[in-house]
């Protein structure tokens, strides 16, 4: 008999991810975490013809393979290596750099990097004489790395791989987002905000800047959408189009990507994906996929392919120059994708497949290397099955899964699990978490409430000025549909659960009804007006999600009677508590508030807070507090089934 999945096979797991092409082979990074370093490692291999796979690093953080001539070229721990793909030693180039985007010259020999002079630690550090940090701009921290340096520059440099030489090119003391280069015409993209000194306020746009380092001049080639956010910008071979994702803004925090190309001879920005429902290259919220490549890869000077998400699961389109047609759809996440020699070959993940590198044939998946073949021959994955139902108010459909091992139980307690954004979205990619649950004995019930990205504008809108109201009755409407139409399911044990945007959903939930045995409540939003000015997000989030600002009449109101706090008082569900305490998104003041509240009321409430974490620590934090946290989760709901 198989092993189910258990909390340690996070250190067992594998994901492959950043493919690319380089002489005629397939080259990737191979994710792992390891238990003894307490540490996520990331290696460079490539897979040939006859699916022979070779490792070339070994040990520390190996991203970003690019071909340049004959060398290899990659970032190790943040500095810039280069190895001969004739076979040899690995030589570092850079020290010290802190590069945090590279991208190929295209003209072999030519590779740019960008690099910031920081002086604050990336993270919490301490020392014996600490020095004081005076705050200047509107935007001082982001989650995630710490305080903003705001004496900082990010810098661009060429840098001659055979030649050895580099020279900085291109420099900002403000956001700045290295996207793509063509050496040979002496080019960069980047995007950058449109109005970085404005003093009182963010500047939310981030617009693409065609650079042209021989004249020293740079175009805004996203002009025509003056407010856009854009996030994605590359050339094609010739370097006469770009292709752009982003969007105009239109609906403040809510607004569907779309693909543009902008085309150099005529100076003009074509929407091509108009027409699609769902988010171009989008995401699926999972806690597994490490170092995501890229969504889009050139064919030709006019033909291109790129994945989307609709619905909860991953499209791969081709886009000819005029028209785009639909590659592949599966109950798939494609991660990232690449081509070679007209042949698609992308990393995917599913529910039960943690980690695979695929080939598209005829519109079906020929597997090249399963990194985790040998491990899921010796284990079963809980089984993973969709499902849908009717809104409460008949405007629309809520879809979701149920993942559990059949056959295990005739009544399996259910936790009903919610996603963070709200503008995320669950879906077809492999959950380590939800699986651990499983092997515990649970279900698990996860559904896309109105706000989810990958349903359409309408849909991602439905939540603005409306929290606690329609994505209330979506999770519920979800779950009272799953207990209905599975019959395994034991609707007298369920229990919720969420983070961050489902934070602030599962403590809304245990304010408003008593229907669940026990709750966890992570890194939370319990209280709006406290959030508005300590979040790395705070004001400009907060104003488009309630649709108010706190300044506007009736704003401080409104705002508490949007707060979970509120209602904390009516709060009968026994209630744990799960904080990051380096969290800047979502600061650890909403927990403290959330358990205070609830304590004062006799109701068995606990807190645990985990150091050196910031609000992402459930993905990509510390592994031995990843799993620990997993064992509060498990340990809580035990103690509470009838």
């Amino acid at each position: 008999m198989n092993k189910k999945i258990e909390s340690n096979d996070l250190f067992e797991l594998k994901s492959i991810t950043q493919v690319t092409a380089i002489n005629g082979n397939i080259f990737a990074v191979l994710n792992r975490v390891d238990k003894q370093e307490n540490t996520y490692f990331a290696d460079i291999i490539s897979i040939n013809n006859k699916n022979e796979v070779k490792k070339w690093t070994d040990g520390g953080k190996n991203v970003n393979p690019v071909q340049v001539g004959d060398y290899l070229v990659y970032l190790h721990n943040g500095d810039l290596m280069r190895m001969p793909l004739s076979g040899g030693s690995a030589e570092q180039l850079t020290r010290d750099a802190k590069i945090s985007k590279l991208v190929s010259g295209k003209d072999g020999q030519t590779v740019f990097y960008q690099s910031s002079d920081s002086k604050i630690p990336a993270k919490f550090e301490t020392t014996k004489f600490p020095e004081t940090r005076r705050v200047h701009r509107f935007d001082n921290r982001h989650d995630g790395i710490g305080w903003v340096d705001d004496q900082a520059t990010d810098t661009i440099y060429r840098y001659n791989i055979k030649m050895n030489q580099r020279n900085a090119v291109y420099s900002s003391k403000y956001d700045l987002s290295l996207q793509d280069a063509n050496a040979k015409q002496n080019r960069l993209l980047v995007i950058k905000p449109t109005n970085p000194t404005l003093e009182t306020e963010s500047d939310e746009t981030r617009a693409v800047y065609d650079v042209d380092l021989t004249k020293d001049t740079e175009k805004q080639v996203t002009a025509s959408i003056s407010k856009g956010e854009f996030s994605y910008a590359s050339y094609s071979p010739d370097g006469q189009k770009i292709a752009v994702v982003g969007n105009d803004a239109k609906y403040p925090n809510a607004t569907v990507n779309e693909l543009y190309i902008y085309d150099e001879a005529i100076d003009k920005l074509t929407d091509v994906t108009k027409d699609f429902e769902g988010e171009v290259f989008g995401s699926i919220t999972a806690d597994f996929i490490q170092n995501e490549g890229s969504h889009l890869v050139w064919m030709s000077d006019t033909n291109f392919v790129f994945s989307g998400v609709t619905h909860g699961h991953s499209v791969v389109f081709e886009y000819n120059g005029h028209d785009i047609t639909k590659l592949f759809e599966g109950h798939c996440h494609v991660v990232d994708l690449t081509a070679i020699d007209g042949e698609v070959y992308f990393s995917l993940s599913t529910p039960t497949t943690p980690s695979q590198l695929v080939q598209l044939v005829d519109q079906q998946l020929d597997v090249k290397f399963d990194p985790n073949a040998n491990f899921s021959a010796q284990h079963d994955y809980a089984d993973v099955t969709p499902f849908e139902t009717p809104s409460k108010d008949s405007k629309t459909t809520v879809e979701g899964w149920v993942l559990k091992y059949t056959g295990s139980s005739n009544h399996l307690p259910v936790i009903l699990y919610v996603h963070g954004g709200p503008q995320a979205n669950y879906g077809e990619s492999f959950f380590h978490e939800f699986q651990v649950l499983a092997s515990r004995g649970y279900a698990v019930v996860y559904v896309n409430p109105r706000g989810s990205t990958s349903y359409g504008q309408e849909f991602e809108t439905g939540v603005i000025g409306r929290y606690g109201k329609e994505d209330f009755a979506d999770v519920q409407s979800g779950l009272d549909a799953a207990l209905s139409q599975f019959a395994d399911l034991d609707e007298q044990n369920t229990f919720i659960a969420g983070g961050s945007y489902g934070g602030f959903m599962s403590s809304w939930a245990i304010g408003h009804t008593d229907r669940f045995n026990a709750a966890i409540v992570q890194r939370p939003v319990s209280d709006w007006h406290s959030l508005y000015g300590t979040s790395d997000i705070g004001v400009r989030f907060i104003r488009k999600e309630l649709g108010k600002d706190l300044y506007d009449e009736g704003g401080l109101e409104y705002y508490w009677d949007c707060s979970p706090l509120k209602y904390a008082h009516n709060v009968k569900t026994p209630t744990r508590i799960q904080h990051g305490e380096f969290d800047m998104r979502c600061p650890v003041n909403q927990s403290e508030a959330l358990f205070t509240a609830i304590k004062q009321t006799g109701t068995p409430v606990d807190y645990i807070r985990y150091p050196q974490s910031f609000h992402g620590f459930s993905r990509n934090g510390l592994p031995n507090l990843r799993i620990k946290r997993l064992s509060d989760i498990y340990e809580w709901f035990d103690k509470y089934l009838r």
